[in-house]
C-alpha cells in the first residue's frame, strides 16, 4: 500500500494547482523581488515544479494498463 503523499504527488491535480499558484501569484512576486534569497527561493521552487512535473509526465508515459 502507497502512502498517501506517494499518492498526492501523483496527482496531475494537484500539479495543475501548484503551477496556477506559482505562477500566478507566488513566482512573479519572488523572481522580481529586491531580494537576492527571495529570488534564489523562487527559482529553486521553479525548479523544483518543472522537476515535479517532468517525473509525473514520464511517469504516465511509462505506465501500463
Amino acid at each position: 500500500m502507497k502512502a498517501w503523499w506517494y499518492r498526492a504527488f501523483g496527482s496531475p491535480w494537484l500539479l495543475a494547482a501548484c503551477a496556477v499558484l506559482y505562477l500566478g501569484f507566488v513566482g512573479p512576486q519572488l523572481i522580481s523581488a529586491a531580494n537576492t534569497y527571495a529570488v534564489v527561493v523562487g527559482l529553486i521552487l521553479l525548479v523544483l515544479l518543472a522537476g515535479w512535473g517532468y517525473a509525473l509526465f514520464v511517469r504516465r508515459l511509462r505506465h501500463k494498463e
